[in-house]
């Protein structure tokens, strides 16, 4: 089956191509900053958010026509122009350099898709429709987030813990793995009330306990 092959990038600190300087390019902008992308912004013109951004050295403006000498150094190219020849030129610049690319509402000219994406804390929930429906990506979306709530980001902090200490106090790894199964069920999460993990740390504890024979204290 043809279609694109999901992965997580790192961009923290790479830097990326953003062509374009309406309302989607922002957004781009502002999404890319959350995942700490250097950014390098080219468009003739630009919006008032955009220039602020610069003035604020959050990313690099360049106030221009593209070119493809700006793909150098990029991990990621993203094309949100309204102009076709424009978009079709960064696509086959980008492509010959090796260099991902996603132009905005054109999945012929992609080699990568930008999915709806959930986030809680470490918690990334991608959905995708392969770019024949962002928009019922976006909806699935917004249907995951009432069952998947913020108290999903301390409950993965925890577990981020407490596998540490699992791994160094428990030798055995098929016990090991019974209790990692068994603590990382999701409905575990709702233990969580507030910033309150004192019911989430004894119930843990009890699963530990069960398996171990011992409580580990100060997990």
């Amino acid at each position: 089956m043809e279609g694109f092959y999901p992965i997580n990038l790192k961009v923290m600190d790479r830097k990326v191509l953003i062509v374009g300087g309406g309302e989607v390019a922002l957004r781009k902008v502002e999404n890319l900053l959350s995942y700490g992308a250097r950014i390098q912004l080219v468009s003739p013109r630009v919006k008032p958010e955009i220039e602020q951004m610069a003035r604020e050295r959050k990313i690099t403006l360049f106030q221009d026509k593209y070119s493809g000498a700006f793909l150098e150094g990029c991990c990621l190219v993203i094309g949100a122009t309204d102009d076709r020849d424009v978009n079709e030129s960064i696509a086959a610049d980008a492509q010959k350099a090796g260099i991902p690319v996603n132009i905005v509402d054109s999945p012929s000219l992609c080699t990568f898709l930008v999915p709806a994406v959930l986030r809680r804390g470490s918690l990334t929930v991608s959905v995708s429709t392969g770019g024949k429906s962002p928009s019922l990506s976006g909806k699935i979306k917004r249907q995951l987030e009432s069952s998947i709530g913020e108290e999903f980001s301390l409950f993965l902090d925890y577990l981020g813990i407490l596998r540490k200490e699992i791994l160094e106090e428990v030798n055995d790894p098929a016990v090991r793995r019974k209790i990692f199964l068994e603590i990382s069920d999701p409905e575990m999460a709702k233990l969580v009330q507030g910033k309150d993990l004192s019911r989430l740390e004894e119930k843990c504890r009890e699963i530990i306990n069960k398996y171990q024979g011992y409580d580990m204290e100060g997990v």
